[in-house]
């Protein structure tokens, strides 16, 4: 994905900082969902997320994915705390593509933590002791005669 996004001009570029709240969950998604991850935004009809580990990027899905904006350079090697918020490069690659920002990271975190919640779930679910778990839905290995 990063390189679709220097291939596109950018409109204008920006220092900005996102929540910790918000930069922490994303992240920990990375580290645990298949990458990338794509997910829908409720309120715009064809506008999407897609996040990798280096780049979060909202892209029109009726115009082959074409970059709408895209946070990028994320400044965490000097990071000391996990309450702080993160540094990061905002490129905005349309002219009204302002108006997503602010709701996309919001919606992104909500349901990440849904995804997030049910992945755990699911793997405790699965790696349940053995002593809990019913003989009867317990199959046993063939053996080779």
């Amino acid at each position: 994905m990063i390189k679709r996004l220097n291939d596109i001009p950018v409109y204008l570029t920006t220092q900005i900082t996102i929540e910790a709240a918000v930069f922490n969950t994303i992240r920990l998604a990375t580290q645990r969902l298949p990458l990338p991850i794509r997910l829908s935004l409720p309120r715009f009809q064809y506008i999407d997320i897609i996040i990798d580990h280096n780049a979060w990027a909202c892209v029109d899905r009726s115009l082959n994915d074409l970059p709408v904006i895209a946070w990028t350079d994320f400044e965490i090697a000097q990071r000391s705390a996990l309450h702080l918020p993160i540094a990061c490069k905002l490129s905005n690659y349309h002219l009204q593509s302002a108006q997503i920002t602010k709701g996309a990271l919001t919606f992104t975190k909500m349901a990440l933590e849904k995804k997030l919640s049910a992945d755990q779930l699911s793997e405790e679910h699965c790696q349940a002791p053995l002593a809990t778990i019913s003989r009867l839905y317990c199959r046993l290995p063939r053996r080779a005669s």
